[in-house]
């Protein structure tokens, strides 16, 4: 069996390894950057394949001379990897996911097809093909979103309130470029809180899925910082939330090879869940380290055995007692240890550097924590960002 890994560079994550003691005989090569972190992970277990820089033509032309000769599986987790790597698989009939459909978990406007083809709800939305276009749009619907096409996070996302607001976001050279391009999307703004789940599927049943709250708005991350706690096992918008991932995957095509969803929901003004936006990939944050505290397995581990065609080993559920939230500073305050936490804090770290984040993955420290429900583990993330209040409270 021949099998291919597409690494990002700054992932320290142990795929190889993971793939040769699931199959131990197989020939396994690593794609990434020379000098990577990704490289350094995994050497030793493959062979590396490594290119000066990981997101350039390079990667498609080394990616392209392994799969060539015949490839069992190649196996990516980074959102900039997903259209490529199912570029190739299409051109050389690699089994997994391949294109059109991983078009739909990166164009936004794509992506909304999937939505519509579960039947799912979403919000109104129109591509901004003129200055006009997004004006009018905003005159129909009030406070709207203009977001990029592609790309993950909240990276590029604006929010417009008024015609005027319009008129200042047009008059950025850069965002009218993107709309003479056709690479802007506008759609409704919508003022609930806002979700994540984070699924594994098998033959497109979800075979394990943790949803959780987002503390701060994560379009905010230029002014706070950035996190989320789950949700107990009784809420409400928990259950409504696994019904529409249930139905997503239904959705989806039947060998479409899909294995892990990261899924965004916002509450609508009657407060139901509507789609955001969904990616075939682990979530990012810390999102992974919060689950593995809460559940005991890491997801991209879990991830790499459905690629291979192999069953889950996962725990479906756990207690309220042992879920988690987490929180990792982009532009709110630093992160500091609260007295009398050593019970509740898990991980705590903080560069004391200061942060100006152009997206949700610049963050320069981050913390988890477990609570014994939703609210207390907001309560304890909060303290987290605010020890000094805390402190002040009990002097």
């Amino acid at each position: 069996m021949k099998i291919v890994i597409c690494q990002r560079p700054s992932s320290g994550s142990q795929y190889a390894k993971w793939v040769r003691e699931l199959i131990p005989g197989c020939r396994l090569f690593l794609v990434s950057e020379k000098g990577s972190k990704a490289a350094e992970a995994n050497e030793g277990y493959c062979d590396l394949v490594l290119v000066n820089r990981y997101y350039s033509d390079e990667f498609g032309k080394a990616l392209s001379s392994i799969a060539c000769s015949g490839c069992d599986r190649i196996i990516c987790n980074s959102e900039d990897d997903v259209e490529r790597v199912a570029a190739v698989r299409s051109q050389y009939a690699v089994p997994g996911m391949k294109l059109p459909l991983a078009e739909g978990f990166r164009d936004k406007y794509s992506m909304k097809s999937l939505f519509s083809a579960a039947s799912l709800p979403s919000t109104d939305f129109a591509l901004a093909g003129s200055g006009k276009d997004l004006g009018a749009f905003v005159e129909e619907h009030g406070p709207s979103v203009v977001k990029p096409r592609n790309g993950a996070g909240a990276f590029g996302v604006h929010i417009v309130e008024t015609i005027d607001d319009v008129g200042r976001l047009l008059q950025d050279r850069g965002i009218r470029e993107e709309i003479d391009g056709n690479m802007l999307l506008v759609e409704e703004y919508l003022p609930g809180d806002v979700y994540h789940a984070d699924v594994l599927l098998q033959d497109r049943i979800p075979v394990f899925t943790s949803v959780s709250r987002y503390i701060h708005k994560p379009c905010m991350f230029k002014e706070e910082n950035y996190g989320s706690v789950m949700l107990d096992n009784a809420s409400l918008k928990r259950l409504e939330i696994i019904d529409l991932v249930g139905r997503f995957a239904k959705g989806l095509p039947e060998d479409g090879g899909v294995h892990v969803l990261h899924f965004e929901f916002i509450d609508d003004a009657s407060g139901h869940a509507r789609c955001g936006e969904v990616a075939a990939r682990v979530g990012g944050g810390l999102i992974k380290q919060s689950i593995q505290s809460a559940y005991g397995f890491d997801i991209s581990e879990q991830f790499v055995r459905l690629e291979l065609g192999l069953p889950a080993s996962v725990v479906p559920s756990v207690d309220d007692g042992k879920k988690t939230g987490w929180l990792v500073r982009t532009g709110g305050n630093r992160l500091r240890k609260p007295l009398d936490s050593d019970g509740w804090l898990l991980d705590l770290w903080d560069s004391g550097q200061p942060n100006n984040p152009t997206d949700a993955a610049d963050y320069v420290g981050g913390a988890v924590v477990r609570g014994g429900n939703e609210r207390e583990r907001e309560r304890m993330l909060g303290l987290v960002e605010n020890v000094a209040y805390e402190r002040n409270d009990n002097e």
